[in-house]
């Protein structure tokens, strides 16, 4: 079992902790914030139904996994293990819970970078701008699900298929009861688009450009 406290953490969101890997750079781990948890894996704050219901405080994990499936099987032909969100490894045991092994996303100077941080300080240009556009394209095309996305969940990097890209690493998998998006191309690529006019209206390039 791994002890969190000799983990290096690298960032975190409204539900996660995001560590590196102790043995191997090119991966991290993702655990679900202990503190949102109650004693026997119940997410704190809901109702007792909803907070255990299914997988509980690794809902999300299981989200993720299941639209990871989902492509390789879709691409079974191809043997294709690479799409716009992250590629994910298995689990690991921590002494704070289960956690996710993914890979790790770099930008080309070797640290991580998101599209927030991207289009914060202004360094957004043409390039990013073709590479968003093909994250939403083969969104659309390979049938990817996405859950509640923010700007936030994009990683930048030219080193993962030695082009630049985006890769969505929060926010992923079918969220509603009756997955219609997971059930329809048509319905998906149109929430995709919605989804992509919302995160281009929060970047500056779009409007100040274009």
């Amino acid at each position: 079992m791994i002890l969190i406290q000799n983990l290096k953490r690298i960032d975190a969101g409204t539900q996660k902790y995001i560590y590196e890997h102790p043995s191997d750079t090119d991966k991290i781990i993702k655990i679900m914030k202990p503190e949102h948890a109650t004693y026997n894996g119940g997410r704190k704050g809901q109702h007792y139904l909803r907070g255990h219901h299914s997988q509980g405080i690794y809902k999300q994990f299981r989200r993720e996994i299941l639209q990871y499936l989902q492509l390789c099987k879709n691409n079974y032909g191809q043997q294709r293990f690479t799409f716009p969100m992250e590629t994910l490894y298995g689990f690991i045991a921590t002494d704070k819970g289960l956690g996710l092994v993914a890979e790790k996303v770099i930008d080309p100077s070797g640290s991580t970078m998101t599209l927030y941080e991207l289009s914060n300080t202004n360094i957004f240009n043409d390039t990013h701008a073709k590479a968003l556009d093909k994250f939403f394209d083969e969104c659309c095309e390979l049938h990817v699900v996405l859950g509640e996305v923010n700007i936030a969940g994009f990683m930048y990097t030219e080193h993962r298929q030695g082009i630049p890209e985006f890769v969505l690493v929060d926010g992923i998998g079918e969220k509603l009861f009756i997955p219609f998006r997971a059930m329809s191309k048509t319905i998906n690529s149109h929430n995709v688009r919605k989804i992509e006019k919302k995160i281009k209206s929060k970047i500056s390039y779009y409007s100040t450009k274009h």
